[in-house]
């Protein structure tokens, strides 16, 4: 994919099983589109985020056939240092967000983890988790300012992807945008687990105490697929 510009770092690192998808003459299209329009902004000095390398972070870990996990994002954050390419993860070393933050609380209180030290959430996406949002890119400061942009025509053929490659994931779907994405997933072949999204806004309405990360192992092991070991490596968070 030589002939883009603001995307080509990003589409370099795709794992290429992804490609056929990114390749189809529809999503090629509006991928160009959108390439342009970063171009033109990042022209005028506007910042964008995740980095533009890191745009697609989330395809590079996996291939669909390989994921094991779905978890659906809406965009990336739009803070200094925040957008990492992988939904709801930030970098070693910047302060955990608030639905970050409750999904840790869930975590520990649903598999008796300790707190993780860091939003980094590569463990996971290493693992098979792919981690993501439905809109790839964000102006800094400006939430959900590239909500129009198109992305969310790339993202749906990514979840189609999946949905066709994959012998059997699970897709937590957190919230009610998440939930609208049930209707691509085959369900006599995955499982898909629903409940509140982890904001503080909504976190005590149904999130807390889905118990859904014990759920999706016990489902893996249950289809002969490898359980996702999701402690990290440092348990306990000084972020906070």
């Amino acid at each position: 994919m030589s002939s883009f510009s603001y995307l080509a770092p990003a589409l370099a690192r795709v794992h290429p099983a992804w490609e056929a998808a990114l390749r189809a003459p529809v999503l090629y299209k509006k991928l160009r589109e959108i390439d342009q329009e970063l171009t033109r902004q990042q022209g005028e000095g506007r910042v964008i985020f995740p980095p533009a390398a890191h745009t697609f972070n989330a395809l590079s870990y996996v291939a669909p056939a390989d994921v094991r996990v779905v978890i659906l994002g809406q965009d990336p954050y739009h803070g200094d240092g925040e957008a990492m390419g992988l939904s709801f993860s930030v970098p070693e070393g910047i302060r955990v967000p608030p639905s970050l933050r409750n999904i840790y609380k869930e975590l520990a209180a649903d598999l008796g983890l300790g707190v993780p030290a860091s939003g980094d959430l590569s463990h996971w996406a290493q693992q098979g988790v792919l981690l993501l949002n439905s809109v790839f890119t964000v102006e800094r400061d400006k939430a959900g300012s590239h909500g129009k942009l198109g992305w969310q025509t790339i993202s749906d053929a990514l979840i189609d992807a999946v949905n066709q490659a994959s012998p059997g994931c699970v897709f937590l779907l957190w919230g009610n945008w998440a939930q609208t994405k049930a209707e691509r997933i085959d369900q006599s072949r995955h499982l898909t687990l629903t409940a509140a999204h982890p904001s503080p806004l909504s976190a005590n309405r149904g999130f807390h105490g889905c118990r859904h990360f014990s759920q999706v192992n016990a489902w893996l092991i249950a289809h002969g697929r490898e359980p996702i070991a999701w402690a990290a490596p440092t348990p306990q968070n000084s972020l906070f």
